[in-house]
């Protein structure tokens, strides 16, 4: 498994809100992605990750559950083609099934770090990506689309460019894509979305290691 799934830690989803204009300059696209999803408090939904890769001549496809907690506790469920979770809680990032040490080296990677940033999508708070990313947004038919380039000379060499869709008339992330330093891309499409749902009060807890 590698920190590309992490990638969905970018995804929000949302329940039913009025639609919202057209915008016309960077600003205004992400202030209008704010002012939408300003109310967030938590986040339930499906994806499906399609990882396309130079060396392989089909692409690696996942599928799982994302939840989200404000502001900034997250839980990926990969039920396929390998099970796996991976639970993070503030700068925290835990996979339960691994040692101590690999999940400290996990907490500290730039790869891991880069996408923690990623929550402010979730907070209501774009603008702060701007603090490690070129912004770009636009208004598209239907949707704003926002392509972040990483500025931090670590983070370059993992991505290129991650470009996020809010699809109308709610604003959410309807898709993710991410280019890498290698050429290779990853997509991840988001379905059965739900927002300021109910979620298990254990659901970022990490579990303890069984006994010896």
């Amino acid at each position: 498994m590698t920190w590309h799934t992490a990638a969905c830690i970018a995804v929000v989803a949302a329940r039913a809100v009025p639609a919202y204009g057209a915008c016309d300059t960077t600003d205004s696209c992400l202030q209008t992605i704010e002012h939408a999803q300003a109310d967030t408090q938590t986040i339930d939904a499906r994806f499906t990750q399609t990882k396309t890769v130079s060396l392989l001549n089909e692409p690696v496809i996942s599928t799982g559950r994302f939840l989200f907690q404000r502001p900034d506790r997250m839980r990926l469920e990969i039920d396929s083609p390998r099970p796996a979770t991976i639970i993070i809680n503030g700068r925290d990032i835990a996979i339960p099934g691994i040692s101590a040490s690999e999940q400290q080296q996990l907490s500290t990677a730039p790869m891991a770090a880069m996408f923690v940033e990623l929550g402010a999508m979730f907070s209501g708070s774009p603008a702060a990506l701007r603090r490690h990313f070129e912004v770009a947004a636009q208004s598209t038919a239907g949707a704003i689309e926002v392509t972040l380039t990483p500025t931090l000379p670590e983070w370059q060499k993992l991505f290129r460019t991650i470009r996020l869709r809010f699809s109308e008339p709610d604003l959410v992330v309807s898709s993710m894509q991410l280019a890498d330093a290698l050429g290779d891309h990853l997509e991840i499409v988001m379905r059965d979305v739900h927002r300021n749902a109910a979620l298990p009060d254990n659901a970022f807890q990490v579990p303890s290691p069984p006994a010896k």
